[in-house]
């Protein structure tokens, strides 16, 4: 596994996340660390590493969730069955990505 750009923390309050894929339906998720260059996440969806996703993420301070779009960067095991988690990593190149930044850097 490579090493990453920059450094994952734990947000200090809750952040979820409702993403479609290719060919699946809307799943939801929990962040479990977050940084500028991307996410880990638990869900029950079955996603696979290079699938490329659009997520709303919604933050506890924000009014509404930010849109934003990722690709999956690594699958594993979660610790209960049907919980799986999932490294993404952001598309840094769309509009919404300043206003996730700023929220990422809120959240410390």
């Amino acid at each position: 596994m490579r090493e990453r750009a920059k450094a994952r923390f734990t947000p200090s309050r809750s952040v979820t996340v409702a993403f479609e894929g290719q060919g699946s339906s809307r799943s939801y998720g929990v962040v479990a660390n977050l940084s500028e260059g991307g996410a880990c996440v638990w869900s029950d969806a079955p996603l696979k590493a290079g699938q490329r996703i659009r997520l709303a993420v919604s933050f506890a301070r924000a009014s509404r969730p930010v849109p934003a779009e990722a690709r999956v960067v690594w699958t594993g095991p979660g610790s209960k069955p049907g919980a799986n988690r999932y490294g993404v990593e952001w598309d840094v190149a769309t509009p919404e990505a300043e206003q996730l930044r700023q929220l990422i850097s809120e959240s410390v």
